[in-house]
C-alpha cells in the first residue's frame, strides 16, 4: 500500500488548491511536521505557485482568444465528403440512434438463441406440445371400441343425410 510519502507530489497538489478533506489535511500536515524532505517540497512547491501567480497574473488572454483558436482548428481539420460525411450526419440524429441500439439488442438476442439452440417458439406453445405429446392416464383415453361406435354411428347418420339430400334434388344413388 502506497504511503503519503510516496505519493506526496499528488498530496501537495491537492492541498495547494484546496481539494483536500479536513481528514486529509491533518493526515498530510502530520507527515510533514515528521518528514524535512517533504516539508522542504512543500515549502518549494508554495513558493514556485505563488511566483507563477504574480508573474502571469496580468498576462490573460483577451475573451476572443479562445473563439480565434476554434476558427483556427476547424480550418485546418479535414472536412469529410461524400458517403462518410452523410453517414456522420445519420448518425447524429436521436431516432437513428435509437433504432441502432434496438437492431443491435434483437442481434445480439437472436444469436443467444442461435448458441443456446432455443427456438422461436413461446412457453404457451412449448407446454402445450409436452402436454399432447405426454401420455394420458387409462381412465381418461377412450376405449378402442367407443372410438369406433362413434366413427361408425358418424359414418351412417353422414350417408343418410347424404341419400336424402340427392332423392330431394332428383339424384339417386346406386
Amino acid at each position: 500500500m502506497a504511503t503519503i510519502h510516496d505519493e506526496i507530489d499528488s498530496w501537495l497538489a491537492a492541498d495547494l488548491h484546496g481539494e483536500l478533506s479536513d481528514s486529509e489535511q491533518s493526515v498530510l500536515h502530520a507527515h510533514l511536521l515528521d518528514c524535512a524532505g517533504c516539508r522542504k517540497t512543500h515549502q518549494e512547491i508554495k513558493t514556485m505557485n505563488k511566483v507563477l501567480e504574480e508573474t502571469l497574473a496580468h498576462q490573460k488572454p483577451d475573451p476572443a482568444f479562445e473563439q480565434r483558436m476554434l476558427v483556427g482548428f476547424r480550418r485546418r481539420a479535414p472536412q469529410r465528403a461524400g458517403l462518410v460525411k452523410l453517414l456522420v450526419d445519420v448518425m447524429r440524429l436521436r431516432a437513428v440512434q435509437i433504432t441502432a441500439v434496438a437492431a443491435a439488442l434483437l442481434g445480439l438476442v437472436q444469436i443467444g438463441r442461435m448458441i443456446t439452440g432455443e427456438n422461436a417458439t413461446s412457453r404457451h406453445e412449448r407446454h402445450a406440445e409436452a402436454e399432447v405429446a405426454a401420455p394420458q392416464p387409462p381412465e381418461s383415453r377412450p376405449s378402442q371400441a367407443d372410438a369406433l361406435g362413434r366413427s361408425a354411428r358418424s359414418g351412417v347418420g353422414q350417408s343418410q343425410t347424404h341419400s336424402k339430400r340427392n332423392c330431394r334434388t332428383g339424384n339417386r344413388q346406386l
